[in-house]
């Protein structure tokens, strides 16, 4: 195994933290700094950071790591880390780590950026969360009357098999959008999940449709005996640091639901870029609801999909004919929304999420409902593929991945 050292040097990067206030920011600054000491040879400055470390953070396995390196240092060149004791799967995750907080330091600020899955947050929703897997990120953001606002951010863990949770027990993390369902205390809790834990409801209406299968996918804290977990580690949870959710806490509220945003990696675009999405994606709501509203069925139906449609359970030609039914002795019809969320959905091509307030209007019938739809671009059609009321489904209290 080459010295551990020898792959701090070879970073070869430099940056910033441009995160808020957030307890694991400042263990992360004090982790880089001292890497940067290293960086530049000075390693007495760097022995002396990594005592400071590992004094403020004493469960911090990587800062403990680092310290017997550089006493080893001290006394002959390394020519491997752990002094003989078998670590390669602990080195990679070390390693890891280091890379993942490294590139995010050394990154572009995404203050000026907006992230393509985001693009409208209803009002009654203050923040929203996003997760970045492939970055060991989650971001949160501020619902500044429309306009998203980069409040703060966090080192996260995922699932040991990486991202695409696909079946029970497979030790990944889902990619799609998901709500905080309740809050659990940690003294509730095996150790395992620090101080408390965040269900998301995981699986989905589009993960049901995939047939994917699992359970249990929450955002938690950690064990007791360490800081933070290695970047890939646990069975499909979203984890953070235990300073970090009881920082986190403040931006979630199970009564809101709170969105959560999980994907494989965030695409940030410009703002003219994002407000130009936002533009089209709110011409295709209005088309769709003007012509529902005309009462012809010709220029209602071309918005849903004759291929693999799933509209209140009903296929295209059953849809078809039941809207034909239905809109027989309709002389009038209204359709007004609230509470708009709309996002790109992660893990799909061409795959938008809207979910809304919808109050439903007409001569001999009127109903509000939570509403829920999936529109996939075909060719240049965007085409409802789904549509279902957003239901909340009483959350499964069994531990089942973590």
């Amino acid at each position: 195994m080459k010295r551990f050292i020898l792959f701090l040097l070879s970073l070869g990067l430099c940056g910033s933290l441009y995160a808020s206030d957030p307890p694991g920011s400042r263990y992360e600054q004090s982790l880089l700094d001292t890497i940067r000491d290293i960086q530049s040879l000075n390693y007495e400055q760097a022995l002396s950071s990594t005592r400071n470390l590992i004094k403020q953070y004493p469960h911090s396995r990587l800062g403990h790591m680092l310290y017997a390196d550089l006493l080893l240092a001290k006394a002959e060149p390394l020519t491997e880390i752990g002094h003989g004791i078998e670590v390669d799967r602990a080195m990679r995750d070390f390693r890891y780590e280091i890379r993942q907080r490294w590139q995010h330091d050394a990154g572009p600020s995404h203050n000026d950026l907006y992230p393509e899955n985001i693009l409208f947050v209803a009002e009654d929703q203050p923040y929203v969360i996003l997760i970045d897997q492939q970055s060991s990120r989650v971001y949160v953001y501020r619902n500044d009357g429309g306009d998203l606002q980069l409040e703060t951010d966090y080192f996260i863990t995922i699932g040991l098999k990486g991202y695409g949770k696909q079946k029970r027990g497979d030790q990944k993390t889902p990619i799609g959008i998901y709500h905080v369902t309740r809050y659990i205390d940690g003294g509730e809790l095996p150790d395992l999940y620090g101080e408390g834990a965040f269900p998301i409801n995981y699986p989905n209406a589009w993960d049901l449709r995939k047939k994917r299968t699992g359970g249990g996918i929450w955002i938690h804290g950690t064990p007791s005996y360490t800081y933070n977990r290695s970047p890939w580690a646990s069975n499909g949870c979203i984890v953070v640091s235990n300073p970090d959710f009881l920082h986190i806490d403040r931006y979630i509220s199970p009564d809101l639901r709170t969105p959560v945003v999980v994907a494989e990696r965030v695409n940030w675009i410009s703002r003219d870029q994002w407000l130009g999405k936002r533009q089209q994606v709110m011409q295709l709501l209005s088309t769709w609801l003007s012509d529902w509203e005309s009462l012809d069925h010709k220029r209602y139906s071309r918005h849903y999909s004759r291929v693999g449609l799933d509209a209140y359970g009903r296929d295209f030609d059953s849809w078809d004919g039941h809207k034909r039914w239905v809109n027989r002795n309709k002389t009038w019809v209204e359709v007004e929304y609230n509470k708009l969320s709309i996002f790109g959905y992660p893990g799909e091509e061409d795959l938008l999420l809207m979910q809304f307030e919808q109050s439903y209007r007409s001569n001999n019938l009127s109903i509000d409902s939570p509403k829920e739809i999936f529109w996939h671009k075909n060719a240049d059609q965007w085409q409802i593929v789904y549509e279902g009321n957003r239901t909340f489904p009483v959350p499964d209290t069994t531990i089942v991945e973590n």
